[in-house]
C-alpha cells in the first residue's frame, strides 16, 4: 500500500524567497500608484502647432533653401506672431540661430523670388512714361528696350532689345497711397522690378538711363 506524502515543511532558503517576493510586489504596487497619483496631478499638455525653425546658424542675405529648415511642434502659445508657413526662397534679412522659429519679420521680400528659377536677380528698370507705369502690376511680363544713337552724328537712331518677356515682381507705388506713381500725366518717372538672369541685369546696368519698358499682352 502506498502512502501519501506530506510535503516538507518550507526551509530558511524558501522562507526568504517568499519575503523577497512579497517585498518586490509591494515596492511595484507602490510605484503604480505613485505614478498614478502624478498622472493625475500633471496639467494637461496644452495645444501643439507646427513651426519652421532654423536647421542650423544661418547668416544674414541666404536664400531658404528646404534643408535650411525644419519643422517641430511648440506650445501654440509661445508661437509668435507672423511665423512662416513656407520659407522656400525667402531672403534673410539677419542671422538667425539654430531652432529659431523664423518669421516674416526675419526675412527680406519673403517670396519675391519664389518660384522663379535659380540664380535669377531682381532689378529695377525705369519707366519715363507714367502711363506705362500705371497699367503695370506685378506678375506683368515686359519688354525692355534700350535706345541706340548714331555713333556719328550722336542722334537717336532707334532701339534694341535688351530684355523680353521678363515678369514685373513689384511696381511702386505714391507714398500718399494714391497707386502708381505718376499722380498726373506729367509725373516724374518711375521705375519697376522685374526678374531677370544675371547677364541681362548686366545688359540693363548699362543702359541705364535709356530703357523704354513695352507691355506685353496676356
Amino acid at each position: 500500500m502506498l502512502r501519501a506524502t506530506t510535503p516538507a515543511p518550507p526551509g530558511p532558503r524558501d522562507r526568504r524567497r517568499r519575503r523577497l517576493a512579497r517585498r518586490w510586489l509591494s515596492a511595484g504596487l507602490a510605484a503604480a500608484a505613485v505614478g498614478a497619483a502624478v498622472s493625475a496631478l500633471a496639467p494637461p499638455r496644452p495645444p501643439q502647432q507646427d513651426v519652421l525653425v532654423a536647421a542650423r546658424d544661418l547668416p544674414a542675405g541666404a536664400v531658404l533653401a528646404p534643408s535650411d529648415v525644419q519643422r517641430v511642434e511648440r506650445a501654440r502659445a509661445s508661437v509668435p506672431d507672423g511665423a512662416l508657413r513656407s520659407a522656400g526662397g525667402a531672403v534673410l534679412a539677419g542671422a538667425v540661430r539654430r531652432g529659431e522659429v523664423l518669421t516674416d519679420a526675419r526675412t527680406a521680400g519673403a517670396g519675391l523670388l519664389t518660384g522663379q528659377p535659380p540664380g535669377t536677380l531682381a532689378t529695377t528698370v525705369a519707366v519715363d512714361d507714367p502711363l506705362v507705369l500705371g497699367s503695370l502690376a506685378p506678375g506683368a511680363r515686359v519688354d525692355v528696350l534700350a535706345r541706340t544713337d548714331d555713333p556719328v552724328t550722336g542722334l537717336p537712331s532707334g532701339a534694341e532689345r535688351v530684355a523680353g518677356g521678363v515678369v514685373v515682381l513689384a511696381v511702386p507705388t505714391a507714398p500718399g497711397g494714391g497707386g502708381p506713381l505718376g499722380p498726373d500725366p506729367a509725373g516724374a518717372a518711375g521705375g519697376v522690378l522685374v526678374a531677370v538672369d544675371a547677364r541681362t541685369a548686366a545688359e540693363l546696368a548699362a543702359a541705364g538711363g535709356r530703357t523704354v519698358v513695352a507691355l506685353r499682352a496676356p
